[in-house]
This record gives structure tokens, sequence and C-alpha cells, in this order.
């Protein structure tokens, strides 16, 4: 049987806006490259993965399945985004370390690709994530945190790259305003986006906090406050309990597809953001962002633009904040420029993502 295409496996399907982008950024860059057909995507929603990206896609719990793909397949694709961490539970790299290991038996070529590596807080999980790295014929991970954490562990092929959002077009700022207008928000408004997410520690304190931040760009900026659920399963309970403490914040409820969040935030001015990609598709329009850092993967991608821009939880001091943001006013042309500049760099480092996997395949 000759092999044939790319089976991509990642957090798929599952409703989450940041994976979702990671994984339309991967395909537009496959597209552009020339790989217009044979790419498979393990999915927990086949269905919605296919009427979302126009992608064959298969059932990711359904071994048997999963086990023919990746016998047909030519490169298995692991990537992108935070797959390889237990914080959340061990489960995740169980299941993701434990899938490479039946690509490797099935015979595929592997590479790791956009990849966040860790927390790792096992010992087991950092020793079998190394090895499996070594296994791999090709790792490119998404910022130099997670290249330092690979290359500690022994893992010499470790190329830096960035998140494979950024393979995403241009955001379609008119389609942003109109979603921002059937919200009730004037064309031009100064809009400030929270993309909160739930966080077991302290979250009645982040809540609060959360209130106080948006009241102050309210009343100093008059800006337009809207809060955003990249993953309404999980931050819609969340968005309305700031929601209901806050005059005059509206909510992004209706389900929109990836690039539509991206056309929105490309029309704010202001990102306050815990959700990690929420912070990356607005940069891609150069929208600066005060970073909520609950994971050091946050701290890791903001700190890059700007590291005064960076709170890390749990302990958030509101009237330092509010000095930051009075900073952030006057020096707001400035560190747009920067913002821009440096999504303009991560675009570039993103095609590493591409070119790793063209040169496997050829």
């Amino acid at each position: 049987m000759r092999r044939q295409g790319i089976l991509v496996c990642g957090y798929y399907g599952f409703g989450n806006l940041g994976d979702e982008a990671v994984l339309a950024g991967l395909l537009q860059g496959l597209r552009q490259a020339g790989y217009t057909e044979g790419t498979i995507v393990m999915s927990a929603n086949p269905a919605l993965t296919e009427q979302e990206h126009s992608v064959a896609a298969i059932l990711r719990t359904h071994l048997p399945t999963v086990w023919r793909a990746l016998r047909r397949a030519r490169i298995f694709v692991l990537g992108g985004g935070s797959l390889l961490q237990d914080t959340t539970s061990a489960r995740s790299i169980v299941y993701y370390l434990g899938v490479h290991a039946l690509a490797r038996r099935a015979g595929c070529r592997i590479a790791w690709i956009g990849q966040g590596i860790g927390p790792l807080r096992r010992g087991w999980a950092r020793r079998w994530t190394a090895q499996a790295a070594r296994q791999a014929a090709r790792v490119v991970v998404r910022d130099p945190l997670s290249a330092q954490l690979l290359r500690q562990w022994g893992v010499p092929q470790v190329q830096q790259g960035a998140d494979l959002s950024f393979l995403l077009p241009e955001a379609n700022m008119v389609r942003g305003w109109q979603i921002l207008q059937q919200l009730g928000v004037e064309r031009d408004e100064m809009v400030v986006a929270f993309a909160p997410r739930q966080w077991a520690a302290g979250q009645e304190s982040l809540v609060e906090s959360l209130r106080q931040i948006a009241r102050y760009v309210q009343k100093v900026w008059g800006a337009q406050v809207l809060l955003l659920p990249m993953q309404p399963s999980r931050d819609m309970i969340l968005v309305k309990e700031i929601a209901a403490g806050l005059s005059g914040a509206v909510v992004l409820s209706a389900p929109l597809r990836v690039q539509e969040v991206q056309a929105v935030l490309s029309c704010c001015g202001l990102v306050v953001g815990m959700r990690l990609h929420a912070l990356m598709l607005s940069a891609a329009s150069g929208v600066p962002a005060l970073a909520l850092s609950y994971d050091p993967k946050v701290r890791a991608f903001w700190e890059q633009v700007e590291p005064r821009d960076v709170i890390d939880l749990p302990e958030v001091d509101v009237g330092a904040v509010q000095q930051r943001l009075c900073q952030i006013w006057e020096q707001y042309p400035a560190l747009r420029e920067r913002v821009q500049a440096f999504a303009e760099q991560q675009r570039k480092l993103a095609q590493c993502n591409i070119e790793a996997l063209h040169q496997l395949d050829s």
C-alpha cells in the first residue's frame, strides 16, 4: 500500500476557538504550500471540523479508524498548541504521546509543529516527552521557553518557530465592525475586549479585579467593554458573572468562526486576556494587550512584546494595573507599532512549521 497524505492530531472539535485557530492556520499554510488534498484531522467532532475547515476528519477516540488512518498516512503531525502538558490532568499527555507511539509503530514520519511544551510537573511525563521528541523527525516549537525545555532534556533537533495561528490571512475588519454593530457598538468606537477563562485559584477575586479594570477603561478611556468567551462551554458562565456587575458591557455570545473572532479583535483598541489565542489573534492585527498570566505560556508569549504588560495571577494589584493602563494610553501609537513588528516576525517564524513539513515530505 502506497502511503500518502498527512494525519493531524490536536485538541480539535472541542469548541475552543484558540485550538480551532491553530488548525485553521495549519490548513491555510498547507494549502498555500500546495497540500490541497490528502490531509485528515483527528477531531472530537468530525462533522463540525469538516464543516468549519473544509477538511476530512475522523473521530479521535475511535481506535480502529485512527489506526487505519495512521497506516495510510505518510506524515503524522502532532500540533500545535499546548498539547504536551499535565496541568489540567495527566490524561492529555497520555493521549497525545500514546497516539505518537501508535504513529511510530504504524511507520509514519512524525513531525511536531507549533508546539508549546509544558508545564510538565510529573517526572515520568517529562521523560516520556523527551523520549518521544527525540523520536520525531522534525520538532518545531512556538516559543523560546519550549525550545529551552526540550534542549535541557536532551532533544537536539529543536527548531523555534511560532504559533500556527499566525499563518491565518489578514483579518477582515469590515466583517469585524459588522458583528460589533449588531451588538450595538458604534463604528470606530474605542473597544476593549476581555477574554477571561475559568480558573480554580481565586476566581471570585479575579472577577472583581476584571470588573474594576473594565470600569476604569470605561471611565478614563471612554471605551466600550466587550466580553469574549473563547471557549463558550467553559467561559460563558464566568463572562456572564463579570457582566452582571458591570454596566454597559456587551457579551459576544453568538457562536462565531475563528476568522470572525479574529475580525472582531482586529477592531479593538486593547485586549485584556487570559486566553492565549485572544492575545495571539489580536497581536496579529497589531492590537496591544494586557496579559493576565495564569500559565507560563501566557507570559512566554506576551513578554516578547512588553514584559510590563504581563500581570501574573493570582495577585492582581488593580491600582498598578490602572497606572500601567495610563502608560499604555500615553504610549499607544508606539506600542501599536511594536506589536505590528512583533506580529510580522511571528508570521515569518510560523512559516518554519510548514517548511519543516515540506522538508520531511520531499
